[in-house]
């Protein structure tokens, strides 16, 4: 059996590759544990970045607050958690689809406290790795635009969120 966890042995043109323009971040890294960790050790830094800047300040004009961007990176990881326990414990139900900016609204990010969303972060992040970890990587779930989504892809996507939102938040200006 194929390991669906694994990336596909072809590139497939609408997946990206390489180095992501804005952020860095390393699509061709196929190493499960590089990008669990890679992705821990973003969310380690968010804290010193918002210590530099103000966190309620669009980051760049017409842009989202770093608070805002702290909270959605919140969200991000526990739709991730939630989808491999979905692989762990119900892959034929599937994944839904994550729309950032009604979660956005209906969570009143801007009204949340960015302190209280460093918390929050930081304990996502622990379940986050801690399901990543224990996910099965012979299972895949469907999901509405992908076809079936796996281990591989929640980490993979997940760490490129990760690392794309605190480079988001690391362009602020910083607090005069």
């Amino acid at each position: 059996m194929t390991d669906p966890s694994a990336p596909p042995a072809q590139s497939d043109p609408e997946e990206p590759s390489g180095p992501c323009p804005e952020c860095g971040f390393d699509w061709d890294i196929t190493d499960y544990d590089d990008l669990v960790g890679q992705c821990v050790q973003a969310v380690a830094v968010f804290g010193e970045v918002l210590s530099r800047i103000d966190p309620s300040a669009e980051v760049q004009p017409g842009l989202w607050s770093a608070s805002r961007y702290v909270w959605h990176t919140v969200d991000v990881l526990r739709m991730g958690t939630e989808r491999f326990w979905t692989l762990s414990a119900d892959p034929t139900f599937g994944v839904p689809l994550f729309d950032e900016n009604l979660m956005a609204e209906s969570r009143s990010y801007d009204a949340l406290s960015p302190m209280v969303g460093l918390i929050a972060l930081i304990a996502a992040a622990r379940s986050w790795r801690t399901a990543a970890l224990e996910a099965p990587h012979d299972v895949a779930t469907p999901h509405p635009e992908a076809g079936t989504i796996c281990a591989f892809d929640i980490v993979q996507r997940n760490a490129h969120e990760v690392c794309h939102h605190l480079w988001d938040i690391e362009r602020s200006p910083t607090t005069p």
